[in-house]
């Protein structure tokens, strides 16, 4: 079996003549084929030839149950093969597939709204969180499948917090929140909420927005919950209450979690360490095994 890599994607991609094979599945079944050609006032325009003789027909969206690009070997390849090492080439392959179907977002397939979260992803992985953040403004409200919008409101928060914008991944992590959506898969908006808290001096507020994705995630382990560790065990730490802070810190390595490596509350490891050498120097005073650990958390928080 041929093995492609993202370098013999993009190389076949730019140099490749291919056939004008875009087509249209028509509302009444039918389907025709020929170059997409853009759109005139809402209308999609599809360019037939015959011959020595070139047609263009205007399509209301309305009529459209489907379109097929003629790319869509190569955007199959890249989604297969995403992510690639290298964010640079990436992005120069996902901007080739999207550009094309930019006039076209609301009558995409979702294989081809993929690509969008992709290229957000590329965008921010290579240092462009702006660029990512701008575009997601525009194609969201566009797109219809929940996956992807659900990725573009995740990536639209982690491109806020990369240029600064705190106050707008605050917003975007409480519309998340706000829209019912649980932690099942990423732990961020928690993580955001909790961090505003701490930073107005709001411990506890942060202790238990912390708490939610940890608690009602486990055993699964969604998107940022050693983010969401790392504020609870924090915040614990800063209520003077110190064992509360080591169950939390022995539950994060009993689900095989890292300490997040870009933490900049590195130090309460330290800290942790010394006040649990001293507590196992001492029996009487209560550890909680590794294995209770979640089932002490839960008592805690309470049901969901």
């Amino acid at each position: 079996m041929k093995t492609f890599t993202w370098a013999s994607i993009l190389i076949t991609f730019l140099s490749t003549a291919f056939p004008a094979t875009d087509s249209i599945e028509l509302a009444n079944g039918k389907t025709v084929h020929g170059v997409l050609s853009g759109r005139q006032s809402i209308y999609v325009t599809l360019t037939i030839s015959e011959g020595q003789s070139k047609a263009e027909i205007r399509l209301n969206p309305d009529e459209i149950a489907g379109i097929h690009f003629s790319d869509s070997y190569q955007r199959d390849e890249a989604i297969k093969q995403y992510p690639a090492s290298d964010p640079y080439q990436t992005t120069i392959l996902l901007e080739s597939l999207v550009r094309k179907r930019l006039p076209y977002l609301e009558l995409l397939s979702h294989s081809d709204e993929t690509l969008f979260s992709m290229l957000l992803e590329s965008y921010i992985q290579s240092g462009r969180a702006s660029d990512a953040l701008d575009r997601a403004k525009l194609w969201r409200t566009k797109l219809r499948a929940n996956e992807v919008i659900d990725q573009l409101d995740e990536l639209q928060i982690v491109a806020a917090k990369n240029v600064g914008e705190l106050d707008e991944a605050v917003f975007y992590s409480k519309r998340w929140i706000d829209s019912g959506k649980s932690a099942s898969q990423t732990a961020l908006p928690w993580c955001v909420l909790a961090e505003k808290s701490l930073k107005e001096g709001q411990i506890e507020d942060a202790l238990w927005l912390a708490l939610n994705p940890i608690v009602f995630t486990n055993p699964n382990a969604p998107r940022f919950i050693e983010s969401a560790y790392e504020i609870a065990v924090f915040s614990a730490y800063q209520l003077n209450d110190y064992e509360y802070a080591l169950q939390l810190y022995t539950d994060m390595k009993f689900r095989k979690l890292n300490w997040p490596i870009d933490s900049d509350k590195v130090d309460i490891l330290t800290k942790l360490e010394n006040h649990e050498t001293i507590q196992s120097s001492n029996p009487s005073l209560k550890k909680s095994s590794s294995s209770n650990a979640s089932n002490d958390l839960l008592k805690v928080v309470g049901a969901p």
